[in-house]
């Protein structure tokens, strides 16, 4: 017994002390444990703040342009009815769209958010349409609604409820019909856009965005401009030309060769239907008489198809050994150099070109987007190799159409090169910069602030020069620091934002533009 009592003891003693390990792991376990999640929950704080960062940024400059349009736009006469209407409309928008966006919170949680761009469905209409067609305003804003449209049915239900609401209100008998026509023709193009893009190539929001420019050129604007006539009567014709053939195809089962010869006849045919001029004359007759008139306009367009017979085969040949991204640009520095010294020598000229090449591009890709022959497979084997990712995505290739609307749009509604300066060199100079000697990134994006910092010194630059060197009055109402506020502006923003560059940075350059001539 006695020989057996140092045992018990020791085994006693080696129990004790696996006890106290196992307990002594158990705490480094939990502790490790307590660390990890620590760890987790910091890393997703830090991934919250990323991607918050760039949102408030975008924010702090939008709403800061918001309330410099409110208090420079203010009549002296504060009683009158037609500024308070505009900002109680928008105003009650704004809270129909946040109402149907937190009760969908409520409802389904966090993924139901829609992303940080709805903003700019509703700033972009609201602050284009304000500044440069006052008149129409209440009923963009009332438009702007049917970005809620993408929830289900019920939800679609309360907001065209509250169009319709909106346009009782806010319209005499009279004009009731042609606003609700307004918002039907909205709907109808938006749910089209999106069908076409599979929200893919066009998501809701950009889907929104040009169903209301289009509403407002097919529709609502009032412009009596050659420029405006042509655009308007263009797009009609090709609208009509497209129904005719997706009736026929779908009914018929037309061939696609017979869909061919009806776009390339039936076009022109159209065209000459829907644009009005003023002198009553064939559209075509007229426009050969307008550019023979002028030796100067004969020689805009001879420089035009100089360049591009040179740099067209160029970059094709050159294209194997340019990165995607230098390739694409390079359209952006060709579209500058043809646009900007023509416009300072004959400004309505070029608009008249733009108006006409808009609906040419688009029966471009109207053509290789239904494969139509002899052109349809060419095209698309041209185009894709200067595709990104989101023309890869979706069945349609926008990146093209998106370049020429950005630069087109300022020079057609206010006389304006911002375009072309925000995407023909700033863009341009801050995508290749920034992915060559980019280092220091914005929080929660890819672009980098050397990047950004190369949009505002290259876009400013070429600002001063052209209002130094200027034959057209062009910025002759803005100071070089006023030019430099709208640079910075627009690079911080292009920096922080995920919306297309082709759609936003022209826009909104053109916003600060009006609003520093206040």
């Amino acid at each position: 017994m006695v020989a057996i009592i140092p045992n018990a003891s020791f085994t006693t003693a080696n129990l004790v002390q696996k006890a106290k390990r196992s307990e002594t792991s158990f705490d480094d376990l939990a502790h490790k444990t307590n660390m990890r999640a620590r760890k987790v929950n910091q890393s997703k704080n830090a991934r919250d703040f990323e991607c918050f960062f760039p949102n408030f940024v975008q924010l702090v400059i939008l709403l800061g342009t918001f309330y410099c349009g409110i208090k420079r736009l203010q009549p002296i006469d504060v009683t009158d009815t037609s500024y308070k209407q505009i900002f109680l409309n928008a105003f009650v928008v704004g809270l129909i769209m946040i109402g149907v966006i937190v009760i969908k919170y409520l409802r389904h949680g966090y993924r139901s958010l829609p992303k940080f761009d709805t903003v700019y469905s509703f700033y972009l209409p609201f602050m284009t349409s304000l500044l440069f067609d006052t008149p129409s305003t209440v009923t963009n804003t009332i438009l702007i609604l049917s970005v809620l449209n993408s929830y289900k049915w019920s939800t679609q239900l309360i907001v065209m409820v509250s169009q319709f609401s909106l346009i009782f209100f806010n319209f005499e008998a009279g004009d009731r019909v042609e606003n609700i026509i307004s918002v039907i023709i909205n709907i109808l193009l938006s749910s089209i856009l999106k069908n076409v893009g599979q929200l893919k190539s066009l998501d809701n929001i950009d889907s929104n965005l040009f169903s209301i420019l289009l509403t407002n050129i097919l529709y609502i604007s009032e412009a009596t401009s050659a420029h405006f006539r042509i655009l308007r009567g263009t797009i009609l014709a090709l609208v009509a030309i497209i129904s005719i053939n997706y009736m026929l195809k779908k009914i018929m089962h037309v061939k696609p060769f017979v869909l061919s010869i009806l776009l390339f006849v039936g076009l022109p045919v159209f065209t000459n239907i829907f644009i009005h001029l003023e002198s009553g004359r064939n559209p075509l007759f007229w426009l050969v008489e307008y550019i023979l008139e002028s030796t100067t306009r004969q020689k805009i367009l001879f420089a035009w198809f100089s360049i591009l017979i040179l740099s067209i085969p160029s970059i094709l040949i050159e294209k194997e050994s340019l990165s995607l991204n230098t390739s694409r640009k390079l359209w952006h520095f060709i579209i500058f150099s043809l646009i900007v010294p023509s416009f300072q020598i004959d400004s309505n000229f070029v608009k008249i070109a733009l108006s006409g090449t808009i609906p040419i591009f688009l029966s471009i890709e109207y053509i290789r987007f239904q494969n139509l022959p002899p052109l349809g497979s060419a095209i698309e084997s041209q185009l894709r190799k200067f595709a990104d990712t989101r023309d890869h995505s979706g069945p349609l290739i926008i990146s093209y159409l998106y370049l020429l609307f950005g630069i087109s749009g300022p020079l057609l509604i206010n006389n304006s090169p911002m375009g072309l300066i925000g995407l023909g060199i700033g863009d341009s100079l801050a995508s290749i910069i920034g992915k060559r000697y980019g280092r220091i990134r914005w929080r929660g994006t890819q672009k980098t602030m050397e990047g950004t910092l190369a949009f505002i010194t290259t876009s400013f630059i070429v600002c001063l020069i052209l209002l130094h060197f200027d034959k057209a009055i062009i910025f002759n109402h803005l100071t070089a620091l006023r030019l430099l506020c709208v640079c910075t502006l627009s690079g911080v923003l292009e920096g922080n934002s995920v919306l297309n560059d082709n759609i936003l940075i022209p826009t909104f350059m053109m916003i600060c533009e009006k609003l520093f001539t206040l």
